[in-house]
């Protein structure tokens, strides 16, 4: 056995949360305060671990509940104008989701309404009601279970991919009729960039250290 592991059998033995281990390459390490705008890497394979943010609860609570509203906005406005032979017609996301669902085009019409709409706002919810309790020194009801739940769903909360398969599509069609983006079109263009901002706001580190430290 090495100095080093031992070193880290000892640190374990006396306070698990005095180690962490990089998702990428699973080497130990004996976690250092780090100071909010430092960045933390793996000695081994140079993956970042923890980059503490100031501020990160409120500006994290604040684009979350920010990508709420636009959702709910998109969801009210006209996401398309189409335009032919003097005819014109105004589709929102809903009416999208509604025209699609019929015979083996509702499988279609699910996996927007999951994708696009349900899983994004699910997240944000979960996100302020963890953050929420955590920035007043409590964790909430099952706080662990439902910030996994939060992450989770990250990778499956397609919204950039809705808007590059809208435009693909809008390419297909562009010589059938005369097509235009209403205001949900920018607006969700708007809640892509808010929910990158989110994503990048949010120290998962703090997050985690916090939930295992806070009062129930």
């Amino acid at each position: 056995m090495t100095p080093e592991q031992i070193g880290f059998k000892a640190a374990f033995a006396q306070d698990p949360d005095s180690l962490i281990a990089c998702p990428a390459c699973d080497t130990l390490h004996i976690l250092d305060p780090v100071s909010a705008g430092q960045t933390a890497y793996c000695t081994c394979c140079g993956f970042k671990l923890m980059a503490p943010k100031a501020n990160t609860f409120d500006r994290t609570i604040a684009l979350a509940v920010t990508s709420a509203i636009l959702m709910i906005a998109v969801l009210s406005f006209p996401f398309l104008k189409m335009s032919k032979s003097g005819l014109s017609h105004e589709a929102s996301i809903l009416d999208i989701i509604f025209g699609l669902a019929h015979g083996w085009y509702n499988l279609l019409a699910f996996a927007v309404a999951m994708f696009v709409v349900t899983l994004p706002m699910a997240r944000a919810g979960a996100l302020v009601y963890v953050l929420w309790a955590l920035k007043h020194h409590r964790a909430p009801y099952r706080a662990k279970e439902v910030f996994l739940f939060a992450e989770r769903l990250n990778p499956w909360a397609m919204s950039e991919i809705f808007i590059i398969g809208t435009g693909v599509a809008l390419v297909k069609m562009a010589g059938l009729a005369t097509i235009s983006f209403g205001k949900a079109f920018w607006l969700y263009c708007l809640l892509v960039l808010i929910i990158g901002l989110k994503n990048a706001a949010l120290c998962r580190w703090t997050v985690w250290s916090l939930i295992r430290k806070a009062p129930t």
